[in-house]
């Protein structure tokens, strides 16, 4: 059943249920109001005729109140005296309790003649007398009411129904339309859609969100692509070194020992740098950077990890400077691979031989080479995707290294920077939120920390 169906349906069985709990209190107070006026006419004749006895007896009424009433009066005996009942309507029980009670009364509803009839029986020291009034002119106003109700009812459920139906379908056309986009987006797979839907209802929002969700999803498949187009073109260069390398020792198995080892020194350079490339593109393209949950790290402690893990893998001094580390709120394996980044990416630029220096200040990690430093105006492009400064473009590397680096300390609040450093080189780094004793947390500053001395 559609939404306009279901809203129709609810809106008749909401008027079905209201206008039929109305008819059914009203049928009642009408019924009750009607036999009151009843009861409380035969009040007013039995008084009359009781004020008119003689001799404290009492006798059938003149004929203008027989032309209403019923009269019938009693013996102590429970006889009937006089009457003017039609039929042979018997005495009923509660009505002989108050025979002979001067203060006995009771009032019933019986069956006379096929109909209802109210019937007051009034107790008199010698006997009784019952005063009756047929309910038929009551019965039919009720039916009446009943059949009125009837229509009512039904002529308001159908009108809700029609109601729901109009509202339905005002509600549901943007629903429609939408449902239309989303069908088009998963036929075609073209997420530049007119996306129905505006204002500040529930409506409205559900169109702008659906509009912003495919604005995410196209700036999420436009990013896709450029990493793949990106990664492509960094692994032609790996891949088509290696093949040419492999021809030559297919080419030349004469070659020189000499020969040959340089050129199984750059098969496993290009191999290196064709695993780092892969498991960097793993790192962006899985989601792994964004999974992590923050927690607690000395960044001091995390950056004397990284450097001795470093040494022993590129067998060079990477000395670290801690001027107050501070504990810092970010995703620890995130954070140690961003530190591993930028001390790799320093060792790779620096060709010296020399001692990377890393210096830690508080929430600010520096990284300090002696390469070819930082060219003008690239401070902030170096942490973009593949991008390869001029100088640089003749060197190993993914092109992904310092942009994973952005990527974790933005994430965690922090900010990146890169300068040249004095005397050459460069000092590339980042800047934390540090945790203060009350866990709260204060942004430092993000300018490259001084170079060590020496």
């Amino acid at each position: 059943m559609g939404l306009r169906w279901k809203i129709a349906l609810a809106l008749a069985t909401v008027a079905l249920i209201a206008t039929s709990a109305v008819g059914l209190i009203g049928y009642r107070t009408t019924s009750a109001r009607l036999v009151d006026e009843v009861d409380r006419s035969i009040a007013q004749a039995s008084q009359q005729m009781i004020d008119q006895a003689r001799d404290s007896r009492v006798r059938l009424p003149n004929r203008g109140l027989l032309e209403v009433y019923w009269v019938r009066i009693l013996g102590g005996d429970g006889s009937v005296v006089a009457t003017s009942f039609p039929g042979g309507v018997p005495v009923e029980d509660d009505a002989a309790v108050v025979i002979g009670d001067a203060r006995g009364f009771d009032r019933a509803t019986v069956t006379v003649d096929g109909g209802d009839a109210r019937v007051h029986t009034i107790g008199l020291p010698s006997g009784a007398v019952q005063i009756g009034r047929s309910l038929d002119e009551v019965d039919s106003v009720l039916d009446d009411l009943r059949r009125r109700t009837l229509v009512l009812v039904i002529a308001v459920s159908l009108a809700a129904a029609l109601l729901g139906w109009l509202i339905a379908g005002t509600v549901a056309a943007p629903l429609r339309r939408l449902t239309r986009a989303a069908e088009d987006v998963g036929s075609s797979g073209d997420l530049d859609v007119d996306v129905p839907g505006t204002g500040t209802d529930e409506v409205g929002r559900l169109g702008a969100a659906f509009r912003y969700m495919l604005g995410a999803l196209a700036v999420s498949r436009a990013e896709q692509q450029r990493l793949v187009q990106d990664a492509g073109h960094e692994l032609r260069t790996p891949l088509t070194s290696l093949k040419t390398n492999l021809s030559v020792l297919r080419r030349h198995p004469e070659m020189t020992t000499e020969m040959r080892a340089g050129v199984l020194d750059d098969l496993e350079s290009e191999a290196t740098e064709l695993t780092d490339l892969v498991n960097e593109l793993v790192a962006v393209a899985s989601g792994q950077l964004e999974e992590q949950a923050p927690e607690p790290v000395d960044l001091g402690a995390l950056a004397k990890e990284v450097a001795e893990r470093v040494e022993r893998r590129r067998s060079r001094r990477i000395p670290v400077e801690d001027r107050g580390a501070a504990v810092v709120d970010a995703p620890r394996a995130a954070l140690d691979r961003a530190i591993t980044n930028v001390v790799d990416n320093a060792c790779k630029f620096d060709e010296t031989g020399g001692p990377i220096d890393v210096v830690v200040d508080g929430g600010t990690l520096t990284v300090f080479d002696r390469g070819p430093g930082v060219d003008h105006g690239e401070e902030e492009r170096i942490f973009d995707r593949f991008h390869r400064a001029e100088s640089a473009r003749t060197m190993p590397g993914s092109g992904l290294g310092l942009s994973i680096v952005r990527e974790v300390v933005e994430r965690a609040g922090g900010t990146v920077s890169a300068a040249t450093r004095e005397g050459g080189g460069a000092a590339i780094g980042f800047t934390l939120p540090v945790r203060t004793e009350s866990d709260r947390i204060e942004p430092v500053g993000s300018e490259p920390l001084p170079p060590p001395a020496g």
